[in-house]
């Protein structure tokens, strides 16, 4: 099974759980019932916390804290409970939108910030996350005007220019999205999430020997994430260099998933119609330019070599 396939698996048991995720993880908070020894029986749902006697400063310590240490499923439970109790708040809406997207819960993410919108039409941080939610749902045409209306009131947030990045990619305007992602580059410096977007641009366009150059300039960093290192795995794979493909892809992954992706690329890589493909994108590189009035290439449509296992950045 892919690495991407895996985390829709998750994604999905996530989505599920966030109903019923226990409130018992980071606090001693007292809606949860247990039995023997401190084993949580019944876990507690946003809902039910934002009914019960905790107080609001206990709920969002527990939810700034979950943030951090990004256990998102406890963040999306933390955040739900305050936002049951006052939902036209912004930061709220933003931090609980957030933490749906990072569990792979788009559809509610973009419902609470529907309403966010709405409520906020002109604020900086409901834009922004608005658009990143249309980005993660797949939607580049609205998260596009959205982020581009976050970047005005909030230029130096290299978050959304690197989102914006993200969805100008999925339209293939790739020329445009790298110049999204230099620019997030200048107000944040070797930045693995946005070196990793760009690395994955590269690699869109079939140039994978910037893609490799940018991602191997992400996972140097050490604030570098799996996603980093796991796009590197795919790009050397593509390349050719399957012992460095290998060794990456075990560094973050069981050996189970690791050895499904290195059998994956190995059997794609010996289809002559990647290679076909990938020396159609080298001609297309090596023209001066496309012509008048031709429509851009979505992602799709042209670029199926890149696997299922690529995973962008969206902060």
């Amino acid at each position: 099974m892919s690495l991407q396939c895996t985390r829709r698996s998750l994604r999905k048991v996530s989505g599920r759980w966030l109903a019923t995720t226990s409130l018992c993880s980071a606090l001693a908070l007292s809606g949860c019932a247990a039995t023997g020894a401190g084993t949580v029986a019944e876990p507690v749902s946003p809902r039910e916390a934002a009914e019960a006697q905790i107080s609001e400063p206990a709920l969002r310590e527990a939810a700034v804290e979950s943030t951090k240490t990004q256990d998102y499923v406890a963040a999306a439970a933390y955040w739900g409970a305050l936002y049951e109790r006052n939902p036209a708040d912004a930061e709220t809406a933003v931090s609980y939108s957030r933490a749906l997207r990072q569990i792979g819960s788009i559809d509610q993410s973009l419902m609470v910030m529907q309403r966010g919108q709405l409520r906020h039409p002109d604020h900086a941080a409901v834009l922004a996350e608005y658009g990143k939610a249309l980005t993660a749902g797949g939607r580049p045409d609205q998260a596009t005007a959205m982020l581009s209306a976050a970047a005005r009131k909030a230029p130096r947030d290299w978050t959304i220019l690197s989102a914006w990045g993200v969805s100008l990619d999925q339209m293939g305007r790739y020329d445009e999205a790298k110049a999204q992602y230099n620019a997030a580059l200048e107000i944040s410096p070797d930045n693995p999430s946005v070196l990793t977007n760009l690395g994955l641009s590269y690699a869109l366009t079939g140039d994978l020997d910037m893609a490799e150059r940018t991602l191997r300039q992400a996972v140097a960093n050490a604030r570098a994430d799996a996603y980093a290192r796991q796009n590197l795995a795919i790009v050397l794979g593509l390349k050719g260099n399957f012992d460095e493909a290998e060794r990456l892809a075990r560094a973050d992954l069981p050996a189970n998933v690791a050895d499904g992706n290195m059998a994956y690329l190995r059997s794609m890589l010996s289809q002559p119609a990647l290679w076909k493909k990938m020396e159609e994108l080298d001609r297309e590189k090596a023209s001066e330019s496309a012509a008048p009035g031709k429509p851009a290439e979505r992602e799709d449509d042209k670029l199926s070599f890149l696997p299922p296992e690529t995973r962008v950045s969206i902060k």
